[in-house]
C-alpha cells in the first residue's frame, strides 16, 4: 500500500511538474499567480461537469477530459463572440454551480432511496 501511494505521489508530481514547463512555455514567463484565474477555474469545472464529485469517490480520466472538452467549447463560442473576460467568468461560474448542484441533488437522492 505503502508503495502504491508513493508511486502514486511520484507520477502526480511528475506531471504537474510537465504541465508546469507547457505553462510556462505557452505563456511565455512564469510568476506565483501563473496558475490561477481562468486556468484553475476551467480545471476544476472540467473534472466537475465530467462527473468527478466535489464530495469524493467518483468520476474517471475519460470524462473529466469530455469534461474539458465542453468547458474548452464553452470558452471558444464566448471568445470567437467577443464576450468580455468578466462575463466568461460569471458563465464558467454558472455552469460549474450548475454541474455542483446536480451532483448534489444526485446524492441527496441516491441517499435517500438506500444506494449510497
Amino acid at each position: 500500500m505503502t508503495r502504491v501511494q508513493t508511486s502514486v505521489l511520484a507520477i502526480s508530481g511528475t506531471m504537474a511538474a510537465i504541465g508546469g514547463l507547457f505553462l510556462a512555455s505557452r505563456i511565455t514567463s512564469v510568476s506565483q499567480s501563473s496558475g490561477s484565474g481562468v486556468l484553475l477555474l476551467n480545471a476544476i469545472a472540467a473534472a466537475v461537469i465530467g462527473g468527478a464529485s466535489l464530495f469524493g469517490g467518483r468520476g474517471t480520466t475519460w470524462s473529466a477530459a469530455l469534461g474539458m472538452l465542453i468547458i474548452q467549447s464553452i470558452a471558444s463560442g464566448m471568445a470567437l463572440t467577443d464576450t468580455p473576460a468578466a462575463v466568461q467568468f460569471v458563465i464558467t461560474g454558472g455552469v460549474l454551480f450548475a454541474a455542483v448542484l446536480i451532483d448534489s441533488l444526485s446524492r441527496r437522492s441516491q441517499k435517500a432511496h438506500g444506494r449510497a
